[in-house]
């Protein structure tokens, strides 16, 4: 530090308040690349602990194969809804194209190999995942699949 001076301690004292939060908040792109990098490395549950909001809206085809509600709202219903389809299926082979970055969304190309816990087997499964992004946190998650 030249002159024994912190310059983010400078930086804060010199911005307003608001300018000071916008430039401490992480981007949309800074999300996507933290939220994805943690999808890679196989920590799902803690990647939705870390970034969803209290408020998320989780959106399913209706037609999902996997017993769960096409829609849930709120921190604690993507909380349940994650932990049983964790419970009746585990995830080998992730694949992952992106994080495709557009203004307060990126988007995911997954292709993986679904574990059926309950009935046995494996299938090959693709999905097309949109996240939007508000106040650095994962407002909403949308799957479409192939």
């Amino acid at each position: 530090m030249a002159g024994g001076k912190n310059p983010f301690v400078a930086a804060r004292h010199t911005l307003d308040p608001i300018t000071y939060w916008e430039a401490a908040m992480p981007t949309t792109e800074d999300v996507a690349r933290d939220f994805t990098a943690m999808l890679r490395d196989g920590q799902f549950a803690a990647a939705g602990e870390r970034f969803w909001a209290d408020d998320v809206k989780s959106i399913e085809p209706a037609n999902n194969t996997f017993g769960i509600p096409a829609i849930v709202e709120g921190i604690d219903a993507a909380r349940i809804k994650f932990n049983t389809w964790l419970g009746a299926s585990s995830i080998n082979d992730l694949g992952i194209d992106g994080p495709f970055v557009t203004g307060n969304q990126f988007a995911l190309f997954m292709d993986m190999v679904i574990v059926n816990r309950t009935r046995g087997g494996s299938q090959p499964f693709t999905e097309i995942a949109i996240y939007t992004v508000r106040d650095a946190k994962i407002s909403e998650e949308r799957y479409f699949y192939a």
